[in-house]
């Protein structure tokens, strides 16, 4: 069983009795006194005090993404630099009792929160030109590690002293750094523009249901004709006009690139296309579609495989996935 966003939002009221190790922590409230919770297709998100410093604490919402971040994760710690923000995988933090009376565990994503202020604070006491040029320098030293952050958006960026410092690395990769230029060039122009009102991100979001597809109780974004929505008998699909295409029924669902889906339903993870039919049957503990190589990552049992785009195992599972040759960056 998964966590839920109601679980998470009651652990974030009791941390004594649902953290592990955030168990002193305090969550950040909104004006009825409830933890302000953000989340996407793929993250819950909450601001949390803990150890005198501000955090953010984050639910992943399926395994497969669990998997990508604790990879990046794995990376970024070896790097020695003060441009990005401290970052780290809490194993077993979030712990509850499932409906049949077994306890249940997943893993968080805590991120430290730089001092300082969000972009918009930024412009209202600095000048441009000094914002310019620390705008600069952190592509320099984004360049210099050879990663994008992958999401270069004014909610992600905290003025922290003199620089810049990028937050939420959940789309982070290594290699490749020029992905980040187009997101570079529009923060420029809205530094020169003197900001204006925030934009609408798919890394942080209210939940709230864009007017655009009314209706529900969240949506994402449009991918390849289709939106992924949540309803109260789960997640499913509609098209750009807002019509059901794949009646809600996941767990989770992710969107669709290159004609495939994740799903997560009670008996496990699988892979969909566009009609709904099952490319990969929902009963792996993990499965992660990678589209630029057309394969999916598979795990059962602790052990991992590929399979390719119509759904057939390629690879025998093994315990070890390096022995695949699939989790180095491209």
């Amino acid at each position: 069983m998964a966590a839920t966003l109601q679980l998470f939002t009651r652990a974030l009221q009791t941390p004594d009795l649902s953290f592990r190790t955030l168990s002193e922590a305090r969550a950040i409230t909104d004006a009825r006194g409830l933890p302000r919770l953000m989340r996407t297709t793929r993250f819950a998100e909450a601001e949390i005090e803990w150890h005198g410093k501000h955090w953010l604490l984050a639910l992943p919402l399926s395994p497969a993404v669990l998997f990508a971040v604790e990879r990046q994760l794995l990376q970024i710690g070896r790097l020695r630099t003060e441009w990005l923000a401290e970052c780290r995988l809490l194993r077993d933090e979030l712990s509850w009792v499932g409906p049949t009376g077994a306890p249940q565990r997943c893993d968080l994503v805590l991120q430290l929160l730089p001092d300082g202020t969000d972009l918009d604070g930024a412009l209202g006491k600095e000048h441009s030109e000094r914002l310019l040029g620390a705008l600069d320098a952190l592509q320099r030293e984004l360049r210099r590690l050879n990663l994008s952050h992958g999401n270069l958006r004014r909610d992600n960026l905290r003025w922290s002293g003199s620089r810049f410092i990028p937050i939420r690395y959940y789309d982070l990769r290594f290699g490749m750094p020029e992905r980040d230029d187009e997101a570079f060039d529009t923060l420029r122009e809205e530094i020169l523009r003197q900001g204006g009102g925030a934009e609408v991100s798919d890394v942080e979001a209210p939940y709230d249901t864009p007017c655009r597809w009314s209706g529900h109780r969240w949506t994402s974004n449009l991918f390849e004709g289709l939106v992924c929505v949540e309803d109260e008998t789960g997640y499913g699909y509609v098209d750009a006009e807002n019509r059901p295409v794949i009646a809600p029924q996941y767990l989770w669902a992710g969107d669709f690139h290159e004609g495939r889906a994740e799903v997560q339903t009670a008996q496990g993870m699988g892979l969909i296309d566009r009609e709904g039919r099952y490319i990969i049957p929902p009963e792996y503990e993990i499965v992660a579609y990678v589209p630029a190589e057309s394969i999916s990552r598979v795990r059962q049992n602790g052990r991992w495989a590929l399979f390719d785009y119509l759904g057939r195992r390629i690879t025998p599972f093994v315990e070890d996935g390096e022995r695949l040759g699939v989790w180095e960056e491209a």
